[in-house]
């Protein structure tokens, strides 16, 4: 993980270890198996969402900032929309910000982001076609999880990667 951190070192090299770290949600660092408990994945290595978070924050390239989100989203760690609320807002690139609405989309469930996403609905001018397409989108899927949890009867909608659902076989049924 220092190799992420350090930024030294040939980028395609760097980005294959931070596609890798995302890899490694499901885990155990100590047995290489997949950890469960309850039917959930247990919690991420703080190290490894350390150093992907990191990344997404202080890469110099936009491609290793967009590869450390689509790590990000592979863990599946809620502690990824504030980082992913920051990329949107503050990072210049239009792949990382898709990235990032991507995350929100995926992991997001507060009516706090319900209400950032749609106020970020309205500045056109501030985002790229495909960036503010993915917000309302986003938007749409955070609003039916943050409704969801306050009607105690209707399941909320797992989170995350589709590929992630898929795999774990949590995607749900329409």
């Amino acid at each position: 993980m220092n190799f992420v951190k350090s930024h030294r070192g040939l980028v395609s090299a760097r980005r294959n270890a931070l596609a890798f770290l995302g890899g490694t949600a499901a885990i155990d660092s100590i047995n290489g198996k997949k950890v469960e408990e309850g039917g959930e994945n247990i919690a991420i290595d703080s190290m490894v969402f350390d150093a992907v978070a990191s990344a997404l924050q202080n890469e110099n390239s936009p491609i290793m900032r967009r590869t450390a989100g689509d790590a990000m989203s592979d863990l599946g760690d809620n502690r990824a929309v504030p980082f992913a609320v920051s990329a949107l807002e503050n990072d210049r690139s239009k792949l990382v910000q898709w990235r990032a609405v991507r995350i929100l989309g995926e992991l997001a469930d507060s009516l706090e982001i319900v209400a950032f996403l749609k106020e970020a609905s309205f500045s056109k001018d501030k985002y790229a076609f495909e960036v503010s397409f993915e917000i309302k989108d986003a938007l749409r899927k955070v609003k039916a999880r943050a409704t969801q949890q306050d009607n105690f009867d209707a399941p909320v909608p797992k989170t995350g990667p589709i590929w992630k659902q898929i795999q774990d076989g949590t995607l749900p049924s329409s």
